[in-house]
């Protein structure tokens, strides 16, 4: 069986191995995924799902320090960090999700995917929903606890 850029052992090159002009703009290279990469992708995005969840939990619970003696730097920082981490894996997952969805309508083996897909697509909404809120949550308390004059300021965390 021949892989894709064997014909001049050069890789993926700007060759197509099937003669002709290459397809690439009207086939994208994540309908060329194989079944353990995609699944792969299934899994780590998964995964980022459950972290964006478990970082909601934990930003929850710095949400109800906001304001109390334990609201600390260390819990500001910790908050900033989080946020910023759960910002990266959402963009990260919505990427996979593009890539899945288009592998998964070039894909023969298509039921279970589709549904697996769906699911996930859900799990992610949600998770981002949640996010959204727990967020709004935060900048409101954040804005609430300025000292006066520093209110009519915008903050930009």
């Amino acid at each position: 069986k021949m892989s894709y850029g064997s014909i001049d052992g050069s890789g993926f090159g700007s060759r197509n191995p099937f003669g002709g002009p290459s397809r690439q703009g009207y086939q994208p290279l994540a309908t060329q995924i194989d079944p353990s990469e995609l699944q792969e992708l299934f899994q780590e995005t998964s995964a980022n799902v459950f972290r964006i969840n478990s970082n909601v939990t934990s930003l929850e619970r710095s949400l109800r320090s906001l304001g109390t003696s334990n609201d600390t730097q260390e819990l500001q920082d910790g908050l900033h960090a989080t946020q910023q981490e759960t910002n990266k894996t959402i963009t990260t997952s919505t990427k996979a999700i593009k890539q899945l969805s288009e592998a998964v309508r070039g894909s023969s083996r298509v039921r279970q995917e589709r549904l697996q897909l769906d699911r996930l697509k859900n799990q992610l909404s949600d998770a981002i929903q949640r996010y959204g809120a727990v967020q709004k949550k935060i900048a409101e308390k954040s804005k609430a606890l300025l000292p006066t004059g520093q209110r009519s300021t915008k903050q930009v965390s």
